[in-house]
């Protein structure tokens, strides 16, 4: 259906062109409240920060590689090949897990690293490494 133009005789003195339809009047809403500015602002990162950064990542890097190369050589000499038991290597894995992470956890602050900040993705990589290492080195002390 086509929509009404309003005729002149329905407002005094306006040209037909100049008038408005109200049905296509927007309708006023409530202005949008402005989103809050966030609370810390991003500072860009200097060559300095950077440098930071990355000393950082590489400290936590290699501290959880040698963490994990020294247990596999204490696997190998208190465990031997680990089947004297029947589930010994699997439940040195979870003491290994459990061993690396609680060091880590209280050791990062003397070598100025802040643990706190810490996601769960940055405890998952060292905790990788030190895994993962520790299993490397005791498999190859083994053959």
């Amino acid at each position: 259906m086509a929509k009404k133009r309003p005729r002149k005789a329905d407002h005094e003195g306006g040209s037909p062109e100049k008038v408005e339809d109200s049905r296509q009047r927007p309708e006023k809403l409530p202005a949008a409240k402005a989103a809050p500015e966030p609370a810390v602002k991003i500072k860009p990162k200097t060559d300095a920060t950077r440098r930071e950064v990355q000393i950082e990542s590489i400290k936590k890097t290699v501290y959880a590689s040698v963490m994990g190369i020294l247990l596999g050589f204490v696997s190998y000499y208190t465990l031997g090949i680990g089947n004297q038991r029947p589930m010994l290597w699997l439940s040195a894995i979870f003491f290994v897990i459990a061993m690396t992470y609680f060091i880590q956890k209280f050791t990062y602050r003397f070598m100025g690293i802040n643990a706190a900040e810490f996601k769960s993705k940055d405890w998952f990589y060292v905790e990788f490494l030190a895994v993962d290492l520790w299993l490397v080195t005791w498999t190859l002390l083994l053959n």
